[in-house]
């Protein structure tokens, strides 16, 4: 993090499983918050282009070690809290560098303010 520099306060709420409720719907439960380092950097028009992302919402680059999940077959992503705003991973970047140098990009989206 020396060149790019990361968030102070990032909290990461890692997915644990689902239950349904009452209505029938499935509901993601997470584990406590957990403090980690990382970097949250926005992305550019053409890589929303690039990745096919939806214009209407608000798209990051998150670089961290942690083994942040995105959304995939019966999970809806782990979340993150940065800054008073809440966001939700999405997917892995093609080209994990975890196993080289420690870190990973993660696309995370805007969800709203943290509550």
């Amino acid at each position: 993090m020396g060149l790019i520099g990361a968030q102070p306060d990032v909290y990461w709420q890692q997915q644990t499983g689902r239950t349904l409720d009452e209505a029938g719907e499935w509901v993601p439960e997470y584990a406590p918050p957990m403090q980690v380092k990382g970097s949250l950097q926005p992305l550019s028009a053409a890589r929303y282009q690039q990745l096919g992302l939806d214009l209407a919402r608000r798209y990051f680059s998150f670089f961290t070690s942690a083994s942040i999940q995105g959304v995939g077959r019966d999970s809806s992503g782990d979340l993150l809290d940065i800054a008073a705003r809440r966001y939700q991973a999405e997917s892995l970047v093609d080209g994990d560098w975890s196993d080289v140098d420690g870190w990973r990009e993660v696309i995370v989206v805007d969800i709203g303010p943290t509550p």
